[in-house]
């Protein structure tokens, strides 16, 4: 992916460099070494190794990108320690916020080089034996420096929390996500809890939003392709939210900016050409079970989401099967074909056959065709578009048809204020009329593999690129999860964005076959 607002990164970046030196040429003077050195990049970096003490294989460290934030805290911590800098709160603010408390080091006039406090023998003669609040205390800011970091600039690790996209991704699969092959995005709201990094924790906000940084992103080196696998920041999530806190998503981006995507009977078309599927793609069937459902059914049978019928089609089942001396219970499973085969002969099945009726025809589809000024289609999650989806920087002629599709990037995603009326497209910020726009960022079209049970860009739109996070390259680790059961209801527990889910032992439960498998 392309770099955005890279000038505006390397202006601040400069400024931070900067600040940081001019303290740190202070303490280069202070320790022998010649001031002009603590300006020279990378260079710097071997001379103060020398100052503190460490080995000189310091330097491989500091030059390696994800390592570079464990040595870089290290030798930042032990300038700090050389200069008598050991209080937490010198240590926070000097390794955390460098270019604020380094500069002040600079006109502090009672600092002096005490010695190479990256050393053993230095350690054990000058520093005193700790309580346990600072050692908690400094093993939290290690933690916080350097995963916080590598979880915010390098990678990520994503959970699978609904089955959207089984089979190809199973609830309970760890994935390792790189954010630097696509670009890395430059975090938007810096002052978070690291590590973690939730947006609310008991309903409080995890982040500080009076410092949001605009959108910036690094140049990467991959381009997102049709059919590649990306996390993103769900652009439906609630408005209160900054864009990198808003919830994770995962799913397969099917179409990139300039296609045209639709679907036709289930299958994906990208620019009137039929893309391929990856892996298995799991359908929906309708189960006529001759008892109830139980987490250890779905458990043998390797079965994720379930669902109801609707009350009158349930009910319909249920009678039908009465006139004939039988009692059932229908389920909607969602399930591979191989699954469905071995299904068809359980003891607990009476029936089992493809259900191809879409369950979310009551659900408003994007662009919403209830509150569309334009629009009157009858797409249904199987029969979509076409849709384009914008280009960075390309200019498109903006028309009645295309309006409905295009006003969510234009005045949401691009914060613009451009109104139709009477025949016109109004720029309220200037009053002029327009007939073209030129967007500023590029679109991208995500769907879930389990297409029947998948809340994706047909119900919410496309996903501008600041929203995009990254891409996920294998799964570190996968634990065997079920939908937990309600015992007097038998339905599935639901909770804040969907069913719950229970593992099943923890031995038991593990995907073995799943540990360190590339991701398609």
């Amino acid at each position: 992916m392309e770099s955005f607002n890279l000038g505006l990164f390397a202006c601040l970046w400069v400024i931070a460099f900067v600040l940081t030196r001019i303290g740190l040429m202070r303490m280069f003077v202070l320790a022998g070494k010649a001031p002009y050195l603590a300006w020279i990049p990378i260079l710097s970096w071997w001379h103060w190794i020398k100052i503190v003490g460490r080995p000189n294989w310091y330097m491989l460290g500091m030059v390696i990108p994800g390592l570079n934030i464990l040595f870089s805290f290290n030798i930042t911590l032990d300038i700090l320690r050389a200069f008598g800098k050991t209080k937490f709160w010198e240590q926070l603010l000097g390794t955390v916020l460098s270019f604020v408390y380094f500069p002040l080091l600079a006109f502090d006039k009672k600092i002096n080089y005490l010695g190479q406090a990256g050393t053993k023998e230095w350690r054990e003669k000058n520093i005193k034996p700790s309580g346990w609040a600072r050692e908690w205390g400094d093993a939290i800011l290690f933690a916080a420096y350097v995963a916080g970091g590598m979880r915010a600039l390098y990678f990520d690790l994503y959970q699978i929390p609904t089955p959207s996209m089984e089979s190809n991704l199973m609830v309970g699969d760890y994935l390792v996500v790189s954010r630097v092959n696509v670009g890395m995005r430059i975090p938007m709201t810096p002052i978070t809890l690291p590590i973690v990094s939730p947006k609310e924790i008991a309903g409080v906000k995890a982040y500080a939003d009076f410092l949001e940084l605009p959108y910036m992103r690094l140049p990467g080196w991959y381009t997102i392709k049709n059919n590649d696998v990306i996390v993103f920041n769900w652009p439906a999530d609630g408005e209160q939210f900054p864009i990198d806190k808003k919830d994770n998503y995962v799913k397969r981006c099917v179409a990139i900016p300039g296609d045209t995507y639709e679907m036709r009977n289930g299958q994906i078309y990208v620019n009137n050409k039929i893309l391929p599927v990856v892996g298995r793609t799991q359908k929906r069937y309708l189960a006529l079970m001759k008892e109830l459902v139980t987490e250890d059914f779905l458990y043998e049978n390797n079965l994720g989401d379930f669902h109801l019928p609707s009350e009158k089609d349930a009910q319909n089942y249920i009678e039908a099967a009465k006139k004939r001396g039988i009692t059932i219970q229908p389920y909607l499973f969602y399930t591979w074909p191989e699954n469905f085969e071995r299904l068809k002969k359980h003891p607990a099945v009476l029936s089992i056959f493809e259900e191809t009726t879409s369950i979310d025809s009551d659900k408003p589809i994007f662009p919403d065709t209830n509150a569309t000024l334009f629009l009157r289609h009858r797409w249904d999650v199987n029969n979509y578009g076409p849709v384009y989806l914008p280009k960075r920087g390309e200019t498109i002629k903006l028309t009645k048809e295309n309006w409905d599709f295009l006003k969510l990037a234009i005045n949401k995603y691009e914060e613009q204020e451009i109104e139709y009326s009477n025949g016109q497209f109004i720029d309220i910020k200037s009053g002029s009329v327009l007939t073209s726009y030129t967007f500023k960022m590029g679109y991208y079209w995500m769907i879930g593999d389990n297409r029947y049970n998948s809340l994706d860009s047909r119900y919410w739109g496309y996903v501008p690129e600041n929203h995009i996070i990254g891409k996920p390259l294998f799964t570190f680790f996968s634990k065997k999860k079920v939908i937990s059961i309600d015992p007097e209801t038998f339905l599935p527990v639901m909770g804040h964005g969907g069913p719950v889910y229970d593992s099943k032992g923890w031995l038991k439960g593990i995907r073995y076959d799943r540990i360190f498998k590339w991701i398609d």
